[in-house]
C-alpha cells in the first residue's frame, strides 16, 4: 500500500512540473511495408513523438487503396498533431526561423494531401504523401543528433 501511495506521488510530481514542452520522448518503430520488421528509436519532444507515431504506420503500410484510405482518413488528426508542433517552443539548440519554416512547410503538405484526399485526386496520393513525409523528416533534421534516415 505505501509503495502504491508513493508511486502515485511520484506521479503528481511529475505531471505538477511540467514546462512549455514535453520533454523528448523515446518511440520504438517497427517498420512493415518492405521495412523488414526492422525497429529503431527516436528520441522526440512528445508532440514531435506523437505526430512521428501517428504517421509512421501510415507510411509504412503496404502502397494500395487501403493505405490511401487510412491516410486520407488520419489527415484531420495528422493536423491537430502538426499544429501541437507548430504551438510548442522550438527545442533547445534549434534555430526558432528554421523550425518553424520547417513545421509550416509540414502544415502546407498536409493541407495538400488532405485537399486532395476530399476531392478524390488519388492519382497525386503518393506525390502527397511523401512530401508530408519529406517536410516531417526536414524538420527532425533540426533535431540536435537526430541524423535519422528511414
Amino acid at each position: 500500500m505505501k509503495r502504491s501511495i508513493w508511486s502515485c506521488s511520484i506521479v503528481v510530481m511529475v505531471v505538477a512540473c511540467g514546462g512549455t514542452s514535453a520533454p523528448a520522448t523515446s518511440t520504438t518503430t517497427t517498420e512493415a511495408g518492405g521495412g523488414g520488421g526492422e525497429q529503431h528509436e527516436h528520441h522526440f519532444p512528445a508532440e514531435v513523438a506523437a505526430f512521428h507515431d501517428q504517421l509512421s504506420p501510415l507510411w509504412h503500410a503496404d502502397a494500395g487503396t487501403t493505405r490511401i484510405e487510412a491516410t486520407c482518413g488520419a489527415t484531420g488528426e495528422l493536423d491537430q498533431l502538426a499544429e501541437g508542433v507548430q504551438n510548442m517552443t522550438a527545442p533547445a539548440a534549434v534555430d526558432a526561423t528554421a523550425w518553424s519554416a520547417n513545421v509550416t512547410t509540414l502544415r502546407t503538405s498536409l493541407t495538400t494531401l488532405a485537399g486532395n484526399c476530399t476531392a478524390n485526386q488519388v492519382a497525386s496520393f503518393d506525390a502527397d504523401f511523401e512530401a508530408v513525409h519529406n517536410a516531417f523528416h526536414g524538420l527532425i533534421a533540426l533535431l540536435p543528433a537526430s541524423g535519422e534516415q528511414h
